[in-house]
Protein backbone atom coordinates (compact mmCIF):
# COMPACT_ATOMS: atom_id res chain seq x y z
CA UNK A 1 0.00 0.00 0.00
CA UNK A 2 1.19 3.34 -1.03
CA UNK A 3 2.82 5.53 1.96
CA UNK A 4 0.96 8.40 0.65
CA UNK A 5 -2.70 6.90 2.21
CA UNK A 6 -3.56 8.22 4.94
CA UNK A 7 -6.39 6.79 6.78
CA UNK A 8 -9.08 9.87 7.34
CA UNK A 9 -10.51 10.86 10.67
CA UNK A 10 -13.08 13.42 9.86
CA UNK A 11 -15.09 13.22 5.94
CA UNK A 12 -14.17 15.83 4.33
CA UNK A 13 -18.17 16.34 2.59
CA UNK A 14 -16.63 18.77 0.26
CA UNK A 15 -14.63 16.00 -1.41
CA UNK A 16 -17.49 13.85 -1.87
CA UNK A 17 -19.27 16.04 -3.87
CA UNK A 18 -15.88 16.50 -6.39
CA UNK A 19 -15.01 12.84 -6.28
CA UNK A 20 -17.92 10.99 -7.87
CA UNK A 21 -16.80 7.45 -6.99
CA UNK A 22 -17.80 8.61 -3.21
CA UNK A 23 -21.10 9.60 -4.09
CA UNK A 24 -22.13 5.74 -4.14
CA UNK A 25 -22.79 5.45 -0.21
CA UNK A 26 -24.59 8.46 -0.06
CA UNK A 27 -26.93 7.18 -3.48
CA UNK A 28 -27.46 4.02 -1.52
CA UNK A 29 -28.65 5.87 2.04
CA UNK A 30 -31.29 8.02 0.07
CA UNK A 31 -32.41 4.59 -1.84
CA UNK A 32 -32.62 2.92 1.34
CA UNK A 33 -34.45 5.79 3.13
CA UNK A 34 -37.01 5.84 -0.07
CA UNK A 35 -37.89 2.35 0.66
CA UNK A 36 -38.37 2.13 4.07
CA UNK A 37 -40.72 5.47 4.35
CA UNK A 38 -42.60 4.10 0.97
CA UNK A 39 -43.03 0.94 2.54
CA UNK A 40 -43.91 1.88 5.87
CA UNK A 41 -47.09 4.26 3.98
CA UNK A 42 -47.90 1.30 1.86
CA UNK A 43 -48.11 -1.13 5.21
CA UNK A 44 -50.13 1.52 6.92
CA UNK A 45 -52.57 2.57 3.61
CA UNK A 46 -53.17 -0.92 2.36
CA UNK A 47 -56.53 -1.63 3.49
CA UNK A 48 -57.87 1.95 1.85
CA UNK A 49 -55.56 1.08 -1.55
CA UNK A 50 -57.28 -2.00 -1.67
CA UNK A 51 -60.64 -0.14 -1.40
CA UNK A 52 -60.18 2.36 -3.78
CA UNK A 53 -60.62 -0.04 -7.11
CA UNK A 54 -60.38 1.87 -10.60
CA UNK A 55 -64.34 2.66 -11.16
CA UNK A 56 -65.63 2.53 -14.79
CA UNK A 57 -68.40 4.97 -15.93
CA UNK A 58 -71.70 2.80 -16.78
CA UNK A 59 -73.27 3.59 -20.11
CA UNK A 60 -76.78 3.33 -18.42
CA UNK A 61 -76.03 5.83 -15.83
CA UNK A 62 -74.77 8.53 -18.36
CA UNK A 63 -77.31 11.62 -18.54
CA UNK A 64 -77.05 11.85 -22.92
CA UNK A 65 -80.86 13.30 -22.69
CA UNK A 66 -79.50 17.15 -22.11
CA UNK A 67 -79.97 18.19 -25.99
CA UNK A 68 -83.52 16.92 -26.46
CA UNK A 69 -85.94 19.66 -27.22
CA UNK A 70 -89.58 19.45 -27.07
CA UNK A 71 -91.17 18.50 -29.86
CA UNK A 72 -94.72 18.04 -31.28
CA UNK A 73 -95.22 14.38 -32.44
CA UNK A 74 -95.91 14.75 -36.37
CA UNK A 75 -97.50 12.64 -39.15
CA UNK A 76 -94.62 10.81 -41.34
CA UNK A 77 -94.63 9.83 -44.61
CA UNK A 78 -93.73 6.23 -45.80
CA UNK A 79 -91.02 5.33 -48.04
CA UNK A 80 -89.88 3.50 -50.97
CA UNK A 81 -87.85 0.73 -48.40
CA UNK A 82 -85.97 -0.70 -51.97
CA UNK A 83 -85.64 2.16 -53.31
CA UNK A 84 -83.61 4.22 -50.06
CA UNK A 85 -82.36 0.92 -48.73
CA UNK A 86 -80.82 0.27 -52.07
CA UNK A 87 -79.83 3.17 -54.17
CA UNK A 88 -79.16 5.95 -51.48
CA UNK A 89 -78.45 9.47 -53.15
CA UNK A 90 -75.30 12.00 -52.16
CA UNK A 91 -78.07 14.49 -51.01
CA UNK A 92 -79.41 11.32 -48.95
CA UNK A 93 -75.97 10.50 -47.56
CA UNK A 94 -75.17 13.93 -46.83
CA UNK A 95 -77.73 15.02 -44.69
CA UNK A 96 -77.17 11.56 -42.91
CA UNK A 97 -73.50 12.98 -42.83
CA UNK A 98 -75.15 16.18 -41.15
CA UNK A 99 -77.51 14.33 -38.30
CA UNK A 100 -74.40 11.78 -37.56
CA UNK A 101 -72.70 15.08 -36.30
CA UNK A 102 -75.53 16.27 -34.70
CA UNK A 103 -76.44 13.52 -32.73
CA UNK A 104 -73.29 10.54 -33.05
CA UNK A 105 -70.41 12.27 -32.83
CA UNK A 106 -69.88 12.94 -29.05
CA UNK A 107 -70.25 9.35 -28.40
CA UNK A 108 -68.84 7.55 -31.84
CA UNK A 109 -66.21 9.90 -32.95
CA UNK A 110 -65.62 12.09 -35.79
CA UNK A 111 -64.85 9.20 -38.08
CA UNK A 112 -66.73 6.67 -36.49
CA UNK A 113 -63.82 4.76 -34.42
CA UNK A 114 -66.03 5.17 -31.19
CA UNK A 115 -63.52 7.46 -29.98
CA UNK A 116 -65.64 10.63 -29.12
CA UNK A 117 -65.26 12.57 -26.21
CA UNK A 118 -68.42 11.60 -24.39
CA UNK A 119 -67.14 8.29 -25.16
CA UNK A 120 -64.56 8.07 -22.61
CA UNK A 121 -64.65 5.45 -19.84
CA UNK A 122 -67.96 4.50 -21.11
CA UNK A 123 -68.34 0.83 -20.18
CA UNK A 124 -69.34 -1.02 -22.62
CA UNK A 125 -67.69 1.73 -24.97
CA UNK A 126 -69.36 3.17 -27.67
CA UNK A 127 -69.23 1.17 -31.43
CA UNK A 128 -66.34 1.08 -33.44
CA UNK A 129 -67.99 0.94 -36.81
CA UNK A 130 -64.73 0.11 -38.20
CA UNK A 131 -64.32 -3.12 -36.24
CA UNK A 132 -66.23 -6.12 -37.63
CA UNK A 133 -66.72 -7.77 -34.45
CA UNK A 134 -68.64 -7.36 -31.09
CA UNK A 135 -71.61 -5.72 -32.65
CA UNK A 136 -74.97 -6.56 -30.57
CA UNK A 137 -77.68 -6.57 -33.19
CA UNK A 138 -75.57 -7.22 -35.98
CA UNK A 139 -74.03 -4.68 -38.29
CA UNK A 140 -76.29 -5.06 -41.33
CA UNK A 141 -78.62 -2.68 -42.86
CA UNK A 142 -81.81 -4.15 -40.97
CA UNK A 143 -79.62 -4.21 -38.13
CA UNK A 144 -78.54 -0.66 -37.36
CA UNK A 145 -82.10 0.23 -38.29
CA UNK A 146 -83.65 -1.71 -35.53
CA UNK A 147 -80.55 -0.15 -33.20
CA UNK A 148 -81.78 3.20 -34.08
CA UNK A 149 -84.99 2.44 -34.08
CA UNK A 150 -85.54 0.41 -30.39
CA UNK A 151 -82.13 1.44 -29.34
CA UNK A 152 -79.87 -0.50 -26.99
CA UNK A 153 -80.41 0.58 -23.26
CA UNK A 154 -78.69 -1.97 -21.76
CA UNK A 155 -75.33 -0.68 -23.93
CA UNK A 156 -76.51 2.96 -22.83
CA UNK A 157 -77.36 3.73 -26.64
CA UNK A 158 -80.46 5.68 -27.14
CA UNK A 159 -82.92 5.21 -29.60
CA UNK A 160 -83.12 7.73 -32.19
CA UNK A 161 -87.16 6.78 -33.43
CA UNK A 162 -87.81 10.43 -32.76
CA UNK A 163 -86.19 11.23 -36.45
CA UNK A 164 -87.48 10.28 -39.61
CA UNK A 165 -87.28 6.95 -41.52
CA UNK A 166 -85.54 8.50 -44.47
CA UNK A 167 -83.59 10.39 -41.89
CA UNK A 168 -82.20 6.98 -40.20
CA UNK A 169 -81.97 5.37 -43.47
CA UNK A 170 -79.63 8.64 -44.01
CA UNK A 171 -77.50 8.09 -41.17
CA UNK A 172 -77.19 4.31 -41.73
CA UNK A 173 -76.16 4.88 -45.36
CA UNK A 174 -73.52 7.75 -43.76
CA UNK A 175 -71.97 5.23 -41.18
CA UNK A 176 -71.63 2.44 -43.99
CA UNK A 177 -69.71 4.70 -45.83
CA UNK A 178 -66.78 4.50 -43.05
CA UNK A 179 -65.83 0.50 -43.68
CA UNK A 180 -66.60 -2.28 -45.92
CA UNK A 181 -70.25 -3.62 -44.59
CA UNK A 182 -72.42 -6.41 -45.90
CA UNK A 183 -74.23 -5.68 -49.24
CA UNK A 184 -78.32 -4.87 -48.75
CA UNK A 185 -80.15 -7.92 -49.75
CA UNK A 186 -84.16 -7.50 -50.81
CA UNK A 187 -85.12 -10.09 -48.71
CA UNK A 188 -83.28 -7.98 -45.68
CA UNK A 189 -85.62 -4.85 -46.83
CA UNK A 190 -88.70 -6.84 -47.24
CA UNK A 191 -88.67 -8.44 -43.79
CA UNK A 192 -87.33 -4.97 -42.18
CA UNK A 193 -90.36 -3.26 -44.01
CA UNK A 194 -92.81 -5.97 -42.52
CA UNK A 195 -91.14 -5.42 -39.38
CA UNK A 196 -91.43 -2.10 -38.82
CA UNK A 197 -94.28 -0.83 -41.74
CA UNK A 198 -92.27 1.66 -43.40
CA UNK A 199 -93.67 2.11 -46.13
CA UNK A 200 -96.97 3.07 -44.46
CA UNK A 201 -95.75 5.95 -42.47
CA UNK A 202 -96.59 6.50 -38.91
CA UNK A 203 -97.41 9.68 -36.18
CA UNK A 204 -94.61 10.03 -33.78
CA UNK A 205 -94.64 10.73 -30.18
CA UNK A 206 -94.39 14.05 -28.70
CA UNK A 207 -91.12 14.88 -27.22
CA UNK A 208 -90.22 16.87 -24.10
CA UNK A 209 -87.23 17.73 -22.55
CA UNK A 210 -85.84 15.62 -19.36
CA UNK A 211 -85.82 19.03 -17.98
CA UNK A 212 -89.32 19.32 -18.61
CA UNK A 213 -90.48 16.18 -17.76
CA UNK A 214 -88.74 15.96 -14.23
CA UNK A 215 -90.72 19.03 -13.24
CA UNK A 216 -94.03 17.74 -14.56
CA UNK A 217 -93.63 14.29 -12.81
CA UNK A 218 -92.99 15.67 -9.68
CA UNK A 219 -96.16 18.59 -10.26
CA UNK A 220 -97.97 15.26 -10.63
CA UNK A 221 -96.76 14.23 -7.49
CA UNK A 222 -97.59 17.10 -5.86
CA UNK A 223 -100.58 17.04 -7.01
CA UNK A 224 -101.81 13.80 -6.32
CA UNK A 225 -100.34 13.58 -2.71
CA UNK A 226 -102.69 17.05 -1.46
CA UNK A 227 -105.67 15.20 -3.13
CA UNK A 228 -105.00 11.93 -0.86
CA UNK A 229 -104.39 13.97 2.05
CA UNK A 230 -107.33 16.08 1.47
CA UNK A 231 -109.22 12.51 1.51
CA UNK A 232 -107.67 11.71 4.83
CA UNK A 233 -108.40 14.41 6.37
CA UNK A 234 -112.47 14.50 5.20
CA UNK A 235 -112.78 10.64 6.50
CA UNK A 236 -114.19 9.53 9.39
CA UNK A 237 -112.33 6.06 9.87
CA UNK A 238 -108.72 6.72 9.76
CA UNK A 239 -107.76 5.17 13.05
CA UNK A 240 -105.74 1.89 11.41
CA UNK A 241 -103.26 4.58 9.79
CA UNK A 242 -102.70 7.13 12.38
CA UNK A 243 -102.37 3.56 15.04
CA UNK A 244 -99.77 2.64 12.46
CA UNK A 245 -97.80 5.74 11.63
CA UNK A 246 -95.15 8.30 13.24
CA UNK A 247 -95.87 10.54 10.68
CA UNK A 248 -99.01 10.66 8.62
CA UNK A 249 -97.90 13.00 5.73
CA UNK A 250 -94.58 10.86 5.45
CA UNK A 251 -96.09 7.66 5.28
CA UNK A 252 -98.60 8.90 2.67
CA UNK A 253 -96.04 10.44 0.89
CA UNK A 254 -94.00 7.38 0.66
CA UNK A 255 -96.84 5.34 -0.95
CA UNK A 256 -97.19 8.52 -3.82
CA UNK A 257 -95.39 7.75 -7.37
CA UNK A 258 -96.33 4.18 -7.54
CA UNK A 259 -99.35 1.97 -8.00
CA UNK A 260 -98.42 -1.52 -8.01
CA UNK A 261 -98.48 -1.70 -4.09
CA UNK A 262 -102.46 -1.12 -4.85
CA UNK A 263 -103.19 -4.55 -6.34
CA UNK A 264 -100.30 -6.62 -4.71
CA UNK A 265 -100.32 -7.11 -0.94
CA UNK A 266 -96.64 -8.80 -0.86
CA UNK A 267 -95.43 -5.48 -1.89
CA UNK A 268 -97.07 -3.10 -0.29
CA UNK A 269 -96.01 -4.93 2.65
CA UNK A 270 -92.34 -4.85 1.21
CA UNK A 271 -92.85 -1.22 0.34
CA UNK A 272 -93.55 -0.15 4.26
CA UNK A 273 -91.62 -2.88 5.64
CA UNK A 274 -88.67 -2.33 3.88
CA UNK A 275 -87.83 1.15 5.00
CA UNK A 276 -89.15 1.64 8.53
CA UNK A 277 -89.28 4.06 10.37
CA UNK A 278 -87.69 6.34 7.67
CA UNK A 279 -90.92 5.91 5.68
CA UNK A 280 -93.34 7.42 8.47
CA UNK A 281 -94.53 3.90 9.30
CA UNK A 282 -94.44 2.51 13.31
CA UNK A 283 -92.28 0.26 13.42
CA UNK A 284 -95.07 -1.55 14.74
CA UNK A 285 -96.46 -2.68 11.97
CA UNK A 286 -94.19 -6.04 11.86
CA UNK A 287 -96.54 -7.08 14.58
CA UNK A 288 -99.68 -6.89 12.17
CA UNK A 289 -102.00 -9.60 11.98
CA UNK A 290 -103.32 -10.62 8.45
CA UNK A 291 -106.26 -9.01 8.69
CA UNK A 292 -105.43 -6.28 10.36
CA UNK A 293 -102.83 -5.46 7.20
CA UNK A 294 -105.69 -6.22 4.72
CA UNK A 295 -107.70 -3.05 6.56
CA UNK A 296 -104.59 -1.06 6.60
CA UNK A 297 -104.16 -2.12 3.10
CA UNK A 298 -107.34 -1.31 2.03
CA UNK A 299 -108.00 2.33 3.71
CA UNK A 300 -105.07 3.49 2.04
CA UNK A 301 -106.10 1.68 -1.60
CA UNK A 302 -109.12 3.99 -0.43
CA UNK A 303 -107.39 7.23 -0.01
CA UNK A 304 -105.47 6.98 -3.17
CA UNK A 305 -108.63 5.99 -5.27
CA UNK A 306 -108.07 10.20 -6.58
CA UNK A 307 -109.53 9.51 -10.14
Amino acid sequence: MSDNKKYQTEVDFKQIFSTPSRWMGLVYLVVLVSIIVAGKYYVQHQDNISDNDTKFINSIDVERHDNVVDQKGQLQEGIDVAELGNNPTPELIANGKELFQANCVSCHGENGKGDGPAGGGLNPPPRNFHAEEGWTNGRNFADMYKTLEEGIIVNGMNSFNQLSVKERFGIIHYIRTFASFPDVSEDELSNLDLTYSLADGRTTKNQISLEKATKLVAKDKTTNFKIVKTNFNQSSDVAIVTNNTLDVDRALYSLNGTTDWKSDMSKFKKLILSDLPQNGFNTKVVNLTDEEWIQLHSKLVGLYSVN
